[in-house]
Order: structure tokens, then C-alpha cells, then sequence
């Protein structure tokens, strides 16, 4: 909104302290605004919009459609703009460069040398033997891991 408040001293050929005796607001609140210390407050929105008529409302406050009431405005489709606002004439101005962000370069990270799981020993099919006529007969064997794994062998 900061922006859009130098834009209309720049357009009404005002400077900061003769806009803000005409709209009522002491010199130091606007100087504070236009420094970005303070945003500006609904009253100070109201004084302007009072004092300045002419001056769209959704312009001022959100920065959308034209800067004078009754002026057509080119609308530069945006990826996050809802779609119902559409008005089309010439652009005031040229788009502003996207900002540019400067990326702090990474530390280098210390690697940890990464441990081995342990070996276990896998034990032989003649340590499990079991007679076929017995009752009993394995359904399932699981085997556990360190890891907090498991495995489930099912004999054929």
C-alpha cells in the first residue's frame, strides 16, 4: 500500500507533508509510513479516500483494477488471481521484475560414516530337521532382526 500511497504524490505532484495536511494526518505519521515503520491505519486509508475521491478504493487497498475511478485498466492475469475480475485496456506502466532472491550458500555437511548392519549367520536347512510322521509339523518360521525387521519363511 506504501507503493501505491507514492504513487498518488507523485501523480497529484504533492510532497509528503503538504498530502498530509490536506488529509488530516500529522507529518510525522506519514513520514512513518512512507519509511515503512508503520503501516498505514483504516483511518489514514479513509482520510485519503475522502480527500481524493477520484481514487479507486480497491486500487488503494488491494492494489487491483484502476488507479482513478472511471479508468480502464489492463489486468495482468496472475497464477494466484481469481479469475471473475477481468477489465482490458492499456497498461499504466510495465509489470515490476519479479524480486530476485539471494540463496546463502550451504555449509558442508559432515558425513557420518554409515555402520554395517551385522552378519547372522544364516543356519543351514540340516539344523532344523524334524520327522514327517510327527504330529507336529512348522507352519511358519520368523526370524527377528536388530534392525526391527523380520522375516517369515513358510515351508512348502
Amino acid at each position: 500500500m506504501v507503493e501505491r500511497i507514492k504513487k498518488i504524490l507523485e501523480k497529484e505532484d504533492m510532497v509528503p507533508s503538504l498530502f498530509a495536511d490536506r488529509i488530516g494526518i500529522s507529518r510525522a505519521t506519514m513520514n512513518h509510513i512512507l519509511n515503512g515503520r508503520n503501516n498505514p491505519s483504516l483511518d489514514v486509508v479513509s482520510k485519503i479516500l475522502i480527500k481524493f475521491p477520484e481514487i479507486g478504493t480497491e486500487w488503494l487497498m488491494f492494489g487491483k483494477g484502476p488507479m482513478y475511478k472511471g479508468e480502464k485498466h489492463f489486468h495482468q492475469p496472475h497464477l494466484f488471481d481469481d479469475f471473475a475480475y477481468k477489465t482490458e485496456t492499456k497498461p499504466s506502466k510495465m509489470p515490476e521484475e519479479p524480486r530476485k532472491i539471494e540463496k546463502k550458500p550451504e555449509e558442508p555437511r559432515i558425513k557420518e560414516p554409515v555402520s554395517q548392519p551385522p552378519v547372522i549367520k544364516q543356519p543351514k536347512i540340516e539344523e532344523f530337521r524334524y520327522e514327517k510322521s510327527s504330529a507336529k509339523i512348522i507352519e511358519k518360521i520368523i526370524i527377528y532382526f536388530s534392525d526391527n525387521t523380520y522375516e517369515n519363511f513358510i515351508p512348502e
